[in-house]
C-alpha cells in the first residue's frame, strides 16, 4: 500500500546540493494519515508549498488549505469556508534558528507542519458575518433576524450594597 503522506516528505540532500533551487509541493492529503482529526474540519487538506534551497538550510513558504464547517459563535446558523494558513518556515540540519525545524536523515518532512497549521487555523472561532448580533441571552431570539424588549442590562451583584450610598462631603 502507497504512502499518502510520501510527497510531504521530501529528500533535502539533492535540494541542498544547489543553492538557490527550488522545488514545488502541490498536494491534496486527507485528514487521516495526517492525524489531523478536528470536529470543524469538512473534507481535504490541499498543500501548496514551494521550497527554495539556501546555503544553510530550506525555506518552505506558501499555504495550506482546508475546507470547515461548523457554527455561528453568536447566533448558531451554519457557516462554512476554507481556511488558509499561510506558511514562512526554515529547516535546518543543525538548526542555527531556535525556531527551524530539523532535517533528519536527508529527509525534509513536511507533515508537522502541515498538521500544525492546518490544526491552528481550523481552531480559530468563526462568525456568520463581522456584525453578527448575537441571541438574546434573555429569550434566545436571533437579533439578525427580529428584536425583542428583553433588559440585557449586566449586573454585578458585588456592588448592590453601594447602591443606596450618598456620600457625605462635609469633614
Amino acid at each position: 500500500m502507497a504512502d499518502p503522506l510520501r510527497p510531504l516528505r521530501i529528500n533535502a540532500v539533492e535540494l541542498l546540493r544547489q543553492p538557490g533551487a527550488t522545488r514545488d509541493v502541490d498536494v491534496v492529503v486527507a485528514a487521516e494519515p495526517l492525524d489531523a482529526s478536528h470536529p470543524h474540519l469538512d473534507g481535504d487538506i490541499h498543500v501548496d508549498l514551494r521550497l527554495a534551497a539556501m546555503n544553510d538550510g530550506i525555506e518552505v513558504t506558501g499555504t495550506v488549505n482546508a475546507p470547515w464547517a461548523t457554527v455561528c459563535r453568536r447566533c448558531l446558523v451554519d457557516v462554512a469556508g476554507v481556511a488558509a494558513g499561510e506558511v514562512d518556515e526554515l529547516y535546518q540540519i543543525e538548526p542555527l534558528d531556535p525556531e527551524a525545524y530539523l532535517i533528519e536523515d536527508g529527509q525534509l518532512d513536511l507533515v508537522p507542519l502541515v498538521r500544525e497549521t492546518v490544526l491552528l487555523e481550523l481552531d480559530r472561532e468563526r462568525q456568520c458575518r463581522d456584525d453578527c448580533a448575537g441571541l438574546c441571552p434573555v429569550c434566545g431570539i436571533d437579533r439578525n433576524v427580529d428584536t425583542c424588549d428583553c433588559d440585557t442590562a449586566v449586573v454585578d451583584d458585588r456592588w448592590a450594597a453601594l447602591e443606596g450610598f450618598v456620600a457625605d462631603d462635609d469633614p
